[in-house]
């Protein structure tokens, strides 16, 4: 019997579908690969966030330090932070089987899975579309290598979305057509939990699948099972509360999320960006950072291209076929056409992004199936002549018409851009041989398979080896030795006491997270909501990055920064260590005016008056007051004493060394991490405040000398009153959302057992009515 199943598995459709992808994504990555001896990296993005991120958290995850990360910024809430990038992904949990320093050699053949993964969940949504099951393999490669999944190989996790996206609309269709239940529950569960973001945007998506791919239909059959799906969607967000409760809670806090479009910017985009959409569906992905046309660089994901067809076969059904999937993608373009529309998928936020293409892209995958099993009546060549003619068009307008006074035309890289004109053009005349001159050939779905994996692969690996041509100095070797063996011998070299942090002169690297140090620099938009509290009310906001200002020398002892990493020799500096990566040098400088975390204020000055100090002094004014919000006044004016106005603009570095050594008298002469908070010892010789630059969060809870006090929130940071003589602090921290979603999600997971049995125990009932007590 084992031997039949087995059987039936290798011999199934979604093996061979998993084959193809694995080859087809074998033929992009293993060159590299291999060349590389074993290691998989890329450019900016990929190889400082993607490779950093995941190795913290498997080290995270294996050490039990699950709550606050100090690491990731000035330190944030870990479970958050992370729930975007990995901590709900299959593939991260599978990646933990390895130690965290060799996820560089992991995450090659992860990609190979994910897109393998991909690959088989489009074939199970379409496969209800068509009769024939090979153009639903065929439909599966061209959306699991479309160029969205191309164009993000920057983002490791966004393919972990791509490939689980369809089953949400496979789960959807299961319970709106077969009325089978549970699927859509365990699918909303799944993607909710994979990535909360990027499945708020799907909820709009199914709402746009539900009108108009079944209310257009029959609205009077299809609104009555509307109640079942609200359901399900509910019961499947409860199942993933346990990450999404915490992840939702966090985000609130981020100003990104604030943004929004006003006027005329709400109804059309520029030029540009119109010319970067009819590129995105008619050409081949570009590179994100070296863009080959219209934008310099556009790391907005832009990018719908289909691998061989282009849009060619899902115009053909759309002229050919007024039916659903028409209905739907002409709502998707016009979602894509409008700014405001198509920031509904990213909460209405004002910045472009495209990143929800992948889920258009799937329905263009399904029509192009479709039309391939009816290439004998949809009208091919009236739209092969529509595409051939507007990339012609749009070709000759980006080469030869004047860009500006001074720009000859769009094109940046001439060669990169003449690949991808010639990539597409070569798609349309294999397009016309393939479903239209030879379209009842002897062989043609093998003929149809071979030529979808070589555009497929073939593309993937242009962009791949591109961007190593491009990016030659951020190889294999030199990242393996820049991030990873420059941030385990950093942990090495560096002291083993925990009260200071780290600065990185190249604030993108993420070493910290590397070597497991607490930091003042990150690369990730991640972080604690107080942290970009903190950085705007000093002049200097910050966005994906941590850009601490050169000038800005008071932050170094606020801060705790002792050490300063650099890749270039700095004179008139302390050295304290140096070594070479095996790349190059690298140089550690110790400051020597460096406070430990945890210190005493005398004076306060409010948020308002704060406000009128000019940025180049606030750094300054920092050292010297604790700055609180008008509101908690009251709260403080006990212990702490108003800064005088004489003293609120008067910022020498004499006064800067008096204020300096004002603070190191009472600061922490203890100072230890754990995995669930921090404790330090700090002597006062009065009632006062002791600050923390450790950012504020709901989770924190302190007590002094064992009774609990209250945490104040001190421009994003923290103070708490401490006592006259010896004080104990210790601040325990708790994921706020963590316990409240762990009891959803189970409440959910039992509730959902018991839905998905209630048909078989009401059912056995009614055969089986209950016996007379009596026989």
């Amino acid at each position: 019997m084992r031997s039949a199943f087995m059987k039936k598995i290798v011999q199934s459709d979604y093996m061979k579908v998993f084959l193809l992808c694995l080859v087809t994504s074998g033929i992009m990555f293993l060159p590299s690969i291999i060349a590389n001896k074993g290691l998989f990296t890329l450019v900016g993005d990929f190889n400082y966030q993607q490779i950093p991120f995941n190795m913290l958290s498997n080290h995270a995850i294996k050490s039990g330090d699950w709550f606050w990360n100090w690491s990731t910024d000035l330190g944030s809430n870990f479970i958050a932070s992370y729930s975007f990038y990995t901590l709900g992904s299959p593939f991260f949990w599978l990646s933990l089987l390895f130690p965290a320093s060799l996820f560089p050699y992991v995450i090659g053949p992860m990609f190979l899975l994910k897109y393998c993964v991909a690959g088989m969940t489009a074939y199970g949504y379409m496969r209800r579309y068509v009769s024939d099951s090979r153009y639903a393999m065929i439909g599966a490669l061209l959306y699991a290598f479309s160029g969205f999944s191309a164009v993000n190989l920057m983002f490791n996790h966004f393919h972990d979305v791509v490939a689980f996206f369809p089953l949400l609309l496979a789960g959807f269709d299961r319970l709106m057509l077969d009325r089978k239940k549970g699927w859509f529950a365990a699918a909303v569960a799944l993607n909710a939990a994979l990535n909360f973001f990027f499945f708020i945007g799907e909820v709009f998506f199914l709402i746009l699948y539900y009108v108009l791919r079944y209310l257009s239909e029959d609205w009077k059959l299809y609104l009555r099972r509307l109640p079942r799906i609200v359901w399900e969607g509910v019961l499947g967000i409860g199942m993933a509360s346990l990450l999404f409760v915490p992840a939702i809670l966090f985000t609130l806090q981020n100003p990104r999320l604030e943004s929004f479009l006003y006027g005329p910017n709400a109804l059309v985009y520029t030029g540009s960006r119109y010319l970067e959409l009819i590129k995105a569906f008619l050409m081949p992905a570009d590179l994100m950072p070296h863009q080959s046309a219209i934008f310099p660089s556009d790391f907005s994901s832009s990018s719908a291209y289909l691998p061989l067809f282009g849009p060619v076969l899902m115009l053909a059904l759309m002229l050919g076929r007024r039916n659903w999937m028409r209905r739907l993608m002409i709502g998707c373009l016009i979602m894509a056409g409008v700014p405001l529309l198509n920031s509904v998928f990213y909460v209405l936020n004002a910045s472009y992004y495209a990143r929800w293409f992948y889920m258009p892209v799937l329905v263009m995958a399904l029509m192009s199936a479709v039309a391939l099993e009816q290439r004998e009546t949809i009208p091919l060549k009236k739209s092969l002549l529509i595409c051939a003619s507007a990339l012609a068009a749009l070709a000759a307008f980006l080469l030869f018409y004047p860009w500006s006074e001074t720009q000859r035309s769009a094109v940046y890289h001439y060669d990169q851009f003449l690949f991808y004109l010639a990539a597409a053009a070569a798609g349309l005349a294999a397009t016309y041989y393939l479903v239209w001159r030879f379209r009842s050939a002897k062989h043609w779905h093998a003929s149809a398979l071979t030529l979808t994996v070589i555009f497929c692969s073939g593309l993937g690996l242009f962009n791949i080896f591109a961007t190593h041509s491009i990016y030659d100095y951020q190889d294999g070797k030199a990242i393996q030795d820049t991030v990873v063996k420059t941030g385990r011998e950093l942990k090495q070299r560096l002291p083993k006491t925990e009260d200071y942090r780290i600065g990185i002169s190249d604030d993108g690297w993420n070493l910290a997270m590397v070597a497991g140090l607490p930091t003042v620099n990150s690369f990730t938009s991640m972080v604690n909501g107080s942290i970009f509290e903190f950085y705007k009310s000093i002049g200097s906001p910050r966005g994906v990055k941590t850009i601490i200002p050169t000038d800005a020398y008071a932050l170094k002892p606020l801060l705790s920064e002792r050490f300063f990493v650099n890749t270039v020799k700095m004179e008139g500096y302390p050295l304290y260590t140096k070594f070479y990566n095996g790349t190059g040098m690298v140089y550690v400088y110790e400051n020597k005016d460096v406070l430990p975390i945890g210190f005493t204020y005398d004076y306060y000055i409010t948020q308002s008056q704060f406000q009128h100090i000019t940025d180049d002094y606030k750094p300054q004014v920092m050292l010297r007051a604790v700055v609180i919000k008008d509101s908690d006044v009251s709260k403080v004016k006990n212990y702490l004493v108003p800064l005088p106005e004489s003293e609120m603009f008067t910022t020498t570095k004499a006064e800067y060394r008096q204020d300096l050594q004002t603070r190191a008298k009472e600061s922490s002469t203890s100072f230890r991490r754990d995995h669930r908070g921090f404790s330090a010892e700090i002597k006062a010789n009065t009632d006062k405040f002791a600050f923390f630059s450790v950012p504020y969060d709901k989770g924190w809870s302190a007590k002094v000398n064992g009774i609990s006090v209250p945490i104040i929130d001190a421009d994003g940071m923290m103070i708490v009153p401490v006592n006259d003589g010896e004080n104990h602090i210790r601040f325990n921290y708790r994921t706020p959302g963590l316990a409240s979603g762990a009891v959803i999600a189970l409440f959910s997971a039992a509730v959902f057992a018991v839905y998905l049995s209630s048909e078989r125990l009401f059912y056995r009932r009614r055969v089986h009515p209950s016996r007379n007590i009596n026989e």
